[in-house]
């Protein structure tokens, strides 16, 4: 609810009013302020702060999280990279977000003296009711998912096994996060409101399944060469030197490549070129080429393509040579372009 130009400010602008009000026994809160400055939109502003005050309330419920449980294994991955960190607060947020037909949203203007406030509450029993409709359902669909691998594995369907798989673990990373939240925001839920040892059961079904199961990536790669024109054509035709490097380099992190497009997980769409950087007709007489690649990975269970790049003409993928063939070959070689390219394609298929 937004309040604009009343004589005096709100109520819940006020400390007190709001500790009294929504105690943190019973409620999660979020509130800023702050004063509106030359030639901005009050309007906007206040949208703005709304938000900020549903981040804050967010982070409010992270800080409960991790004082009143070991919640320091939800924040770290093993190298300490914090990513896992942000996926929790993410969650948090969005399962926040989730319940607006129950959140408070308040903001106000006060023209007189310029002041913006922005109040969002929510109570710790909707949150709650909140988090076991969505554990309760998640913990059904992770049954479904690992019920489904087990027959896809059955018929052989190696691809679709590995996608309920997959989608598996992450009903049971969100079924992990959701008890964890249940735990913290309401005293009143007991063993059996958060069923654990249907989450027991599944986490067992999961590690038989995957005890004699292939977990190896199944890839096809379709490797092409495309024309420039004039002297940028190195080659006249594909040398497949960039195919053979990516296709050993996915080969050592536990891809398997197969000629049968039928049988891949994801397509690996790999098209290469060349540049002419000099043509060694100057002082220098050196003969340089731009090794360049573009390609998509298209995820054949999802229908969808998951990944792109495009590298042309990077200051650090070009070589000099004896010839044009010589030079390109050289540049395709470097290991910068080869692990640009994993970049971009590990971290999905991998994901």
């Amino acid at each position: 609810m937004v309040t604009w130009g009343q004589t005096s400010p709100p109520i819940w602008v006020h400390d007190v009013y709001r500790q009294i009000n929504y105690p943190p026994e019973k409620w999660h809160t979020g509130f800023v302020q702050d004063r509106l400055k030359a030639n901005q939109n009050a309007g906007a502003i206040l949208k703005t702060m709304e938000r900020d005050a549903i981040n804050q309330l967010s982070e409010s419920i992270i800080i409960t999280v991790e004082s009143e449980t070991q919640v320091e294994n939800t924040g770290r991955q093993p190298d300490g990279s914090g990513n896992a960190e942000t996926n929790f607060k993410q969650k948090v947020t969005t399962s926040t977000s989730s319940t607006l037909i129950n959140l408070e949203i308040h903001s106000h203007y006060d023209p007189s003296t310029g002041m913006l406030y922005a109040f969002a509450a929510i109570k710790r029993s909707d949150l709650a009711t909140y988090y076991q409709k969505q554990l309760i359902s998640d913990l059904s669909n992770a049954e479904t998912a690992i019920e489904l691998s087990k027959q896809h594995i059955m018929a052989g369907e190696k691809s679709s096994a590995r996608s309920k798989i997959k989608e598996a673990k992450r009903l049971l990373d969100d079924i992990k996060f959701y008890r964890t939240m249940l735990s913290v925001v309401s005293a009143e839920m007991n063993d059996n409101d958060m069923q654990p040892g249907r989450e027991d059961d599944l986490h067992r079904a999961l590690e038989q399944i995957l005890a004699g199961f292939e977990t190896n990536i199944i890839l096809y790669m379709d490797c092409q060469l495309e024309k420039r024109g004039n002297d940028n054509d190195a080659f006249e035709k594909d040398p497949d030197i960039l195919c053979d490097i990516i296709t050993q380099a996915l080969s050592e992190n536990e891809c398997i490549i197969t000629n049968d497009i039928s049988k891949a997980d994801y397509v690996l769409t790999l098209i290469t070129s060349t540049t002419q950087r000099s043509d060694g007709n100057d002082s220098f007489g050196i003969i340089s080429y731009y090794a360049n690649a573009k390609g998509s990975l298209y995820d054949r269970i999802e229908l969808q393509h998951i990944a792109d790049f495009v590298i042309t003409n990077d200051s650090n993928v070009y070589a000099a040579g004896y010839s044009p063939e010589n030079a390109a070959g050289k540049a395709f070689k470097l290991p910068i372009l080869k692990q640009m390219i994993l970049e971009k394609i590990l971290p999905v298929i991998k994901d």
